[in-house]
């Protein structure tokens, strides 16, 4: 009778532990029948506040149960992989990760599909040939439109810098091949320098500075992502160089925007992070359901000025919180 008590003990707290995890949204239920799909971002920001918005949106159309989970720092790869691996662990049926390393989630992306459980990359890819579906921008194709739009504003001619990210982040990679792609050839055009920058906007300030003071002058600065545009326009601002010094950058932040009217940024190219999300989950849902889905799809950018910015259409992008 002692090692009955001592086992039915360790199985009363083990199913008391689950239950404590389930209510606090850390651990999805294995047995609740309704289907479950865990989708990991990169962080808890703006940006992936409008990619809950829609998945929530799916979820719901769908009738399937949703969990949203994030690292609270879009460097904090570890902590992504160890969420994955942990909603793995409790059953849910499937998963849609936004993943913050290209190569980095792919043995945790491949372990789910081993197990039966679909995955669906969002925002950036993931290299395996084995999850279902990316859902996304096509990055290299941002970055030329991003230069195109430079050098329209800059009247076709100057020398530019491009800040990018840490080696590794293949979405600003692609974009800054896409930039170079698009201006090879054009002897008006020179790329001066590409830099990489933090995700601390007031740090790419900070190294703007001192890339002006080193290298420059610069007669514009494309900016592959959000702090680097915010931190770009900070440091613009401080110099007195607005419009001196074209800025084109990426995404909508706040910051971004207030920028954006005020003349700093003179444009950013967009995503439609509500798609983003809700076609995760769907596409996610449709695999789980063993329906065929496509293996890449592109939700499509636009390149928004101070002018097209309070355009109808392009306000439901900027804004999608108030619609």
């Amino acid at each position: 009778m002692t090692g009955f008590r001592i086992r039915l003990s360790a199985a009363l707290f083990a199913m008391a532990l689950l239950a404590a995890c389930t209510r606090q949204g850390e651990i999805p239920s294995a047995e609740d029948s309704q289907k479950e799909i865990a989708l990991i971002a990169k962080s808890r920001g703006e940006f992936w506040s409008t990619v809950k918005m829609g998945a929530e949106a799916a979820a719901k159309e769908l009738g399937v149960k949703l969990t949203f989970d994030a690292p609270e720092q879009e460097t904090d790869v570890a902590g992504q992989i160890d969420r994955v691996n942990r909603y793995l662990a409790y059953g849910v049926d499937g998963m849609v990760i936004a993943a913050s390393d290209y190569e980095r989630l792919a043995a945790p992306a491949e372990s789910a599909e081993s197990r039966g459980v679909p995955v669906v990359a969002i925002e950036s890819e993931i290299d395996s040939g084995k999850i279902r579906s990316f859902v996304g921008i096509d990055n290299y194709e941002a970055g030329r439109q991003a230069a195109r739009k430079m050098k329209e504003i800059a009247t076709g001619q100057g020398r530019f810098l491009i800040l990018g990210y840490l080696k590794g982040a293949r979405n600003t990679e692609e974009r800054e091949r896409g930039i170079l792609d698009e201006w090879a050839g054009d002897p008006d055009i020179l790329a001066v320098r590409t830099a990489p920058c933090s995700l601390d906007a007031h740090q790419c300030a900070d190294m703007v500075k001192d890339l002006i003071a080193r290298e420059g002058p610069f007669d514009g600065i494309l900016a592959l992502n959000a702090s680097a545009a915010a931190g770009a326009a900070e440091q613009i601002s401080r110099m007195k160089r607005i419009g001196g010094i074209k800025l084109v950058g990426f995404d909508n932040s706040p910051e971004e925007l207030e920028w954006l009217q005020e003349g700093v940024i003179q444009a950013t190219v967009i995503q439609n992070p509500f798609s983003i999300g809700y076609l995760g989950v769907k596409t996610a849902v449709e695999a789980l359901e063993h329906k065929p889905v496509e293996k890449r799809i592109d939700t499509g950018t636009k390149v928004i000025d101070a002018e097209s910015m309070f355009w109808s259409d392009n306000q439901k992008l900027l804004f999608p919180f108030v619609q």
